[in-house]
Formats: C-alpha cells, structure tokens, sequence
C-alpha cells in the first residue's frame, strides 16, 4: 500500500497526524483546566458554607 505512495502523500500524511497531535493537546489542555476550575469553585462554595454554619 504505501510502496506507490510519493512525497506529497507522506506530507499529507505527517500533517495529518500532526494537525491530529495539535488538537488532541489542546482538547486535553482545555479539560484540565475545566476540571480545574470547577475545583476551585467548588472549594469556594464548601468553604462558603461552612463559614455560615
């Protein structure tokens, strides 16, 4: 299969995998500091809560 391939083909290739890797990292980066923020908040309200006990 990839013995016909030529230059331009394994360049598509690599940016495909490439453009893949890129939004991969920054679905992962934008998750964990979702989960981050949603910590926060909620240390922020069990702390509120306890104050008015």
């Amino acid at each position: 299969m990839f013995d016909n391939w030529g230059w331009v083909e394994w360049l598509i290739l690599f940016i495909d995998i490439f453009a893949i890797i890129v939004v991969v990292w920054f679905l992962r980066r934008k998750i964990l500091r979702k989960f981050a923020e949603v910590e926060a908040r909620h240390g922020f309200e069990t702390r509120r809560r306890k104050n008015n006990d």
